[in-house]
């Protein structure tokens, strides 16, 4: 079937300007039947909307949560004093995203703050994974403990390994170093900072100093044993092992699949806060800000604005978790997810659900009415 170009600028258009909403703001400003304190509402509605959303670095002192942040490098991220600090107030924990950090398995210090937050809202990093226990196995153990606790995300990191590669490569010096001890049989070798530089291990202990300085325990053992696999790795492949190890990845692809969820259910939260206006104005003398709030809300715009929002409501969220994309892949695919939301709204889940499978719906039947040209 053929594909209508305003389904393809209907995805354009998310998380980017929102031109139908401007030209609403407008007409309620400047345009016929203006009402000139509906429209500073709406715009104040549209600028909530539209702030970034808000993250908040938390965790016991000691955590690491600095280091963190640098590892990840999140420009609208804030960290926050230390949780459960003997004779100090905790801090308001109020951002659209929180990441706790933890230094160690579960405390049950952590376990007080944990149990206080939004579980949708929150995701738990286990930095300094490499020190927990005495294998990469107890760290996962660790992490798969407390998400089956707190039933929260979990990641592990060592974000300090993460922030060496931000700043650098392994050079052709530090690897030949590294080579030079491949064979060595002793297990004690990488188990401590002072056994690596021991002079026990050959004259090269400045170059050993230096590399550790620079890559830290857990890039050093990790490094050796890769070299211990391949000799011939070199500078850029290794950073790239290091990279990998350190676990910063995952930590960055689920922070921003969340960020996006908190955008997308804010973006729901803007379209109620319409529906709320549009229904206060009116009344003797008031011009048509009814009319032109409701006919925004029956546009493209909102209406995809809306789609997003009820995909990310976390009551539904297993049910939309096999599509690859929200948008569909043509008009056949459109009418399928729009059958399917809207046996959700028939079904006995909660309202909150059922509410976001009616957006869901409102929204596939647009785009199979784009798509498909029946719309137009």
């Amino acid at each position: 079937m053929p594909t209508d170009s305003a389904a393809t600028r209907l995805v354009a258009e998310q998380g980017g300007p929102a031109p139908e909403l401007d030209q609403l703001i407008a007409n309620l400003r400047t345009g016929p039947g203006t009402d000139p304190r509906v429209a500073e509402q709406v715009a104040a509605a549209a600028s909530a909307w539209r702030r970034p959303v808000r993250i908040q670095v938390t965790g016991r002192a000691g955590a690491g949560k600095s280091t963190l942040l640098q590892a990840l490098a999140l420009i609208s991220a804030e960290e926050t004093t230390p949780v459960d600090e003997p004779g100090h107030p905790d801090p308001t924990l109020d951002a659209d995203l929180l990441v706790y950090v933890l230094s160690s398995a579960l405390q049950p210090g952590d376990r007080a703050v944990l149990s206080r937050l939004p579980r949708d809202r929150t995701v738990v990093v286990l930095n300094k994974a490499d020190a927990v226990g005495s294998r990469w196995a107890d760290a996962e153990a660790a992490v798969g403990q407390c998400a089956y606790e707190m039933g929260m995300a979990t990641l592990p990191v060592v974000s300090e390994l993460a922030v060496r590669i931000r700043s650098g490569t392994p050079s052709q010096e530090d690897l030949t170093t590294l080579r030079r001890h491949t064979a060595t049989t002793d297990p004690t070798f990488t188990l401590t900072a002072e056994l690596f530089c021991s002079s026990g291990f050959g004259p090269d202990t400045a170059e050993r100093e230096a590399v550790i300085a620079r890559w830290g325990l857990f890039g050093v053992s990790t490094a050796v044993s890769a070299l211990a696999r391949d000799p011939d790795l070199g500078p850029q492949t290794m950073r790239q092992i290091l990279h990998a190890v350190s676990g910063i990845d995952a930590v960055h692809t689920l922070l921003h699949r969340r960020y996006e969820r908190s955008a997308e259910q804010r973006g729901g939260d803007f379209l109620d806060e319409l529906a709320r206006l549009a229904a206060r104005a009116g009344g003797p003398g008031a011009g048509r800000a009814r009319d032109l709030i409701e006919d925004y809300l029956s546009g493209d715009e909102a209406l995809w604005t809306g789609l997003r929002a009820g995909l990310a409501c976390p009551e539904v969220l297993h049910l939309a978790a096999g599509y690859p994309s929200p948008y569909p892949a043509d008009a056949d695919d459109a009418i399928a997810r729009a059958q399917r939301w809207r046996a959700v709204v028939s079904s006995d889940m909660p309202a909150t659900a059922r509410r976001a499978a009616l957006r869901a719906h409102n929204g596939y039947v647009r785009l199979f009415e784009r798509m498909s040209s029946a719309g137009l």
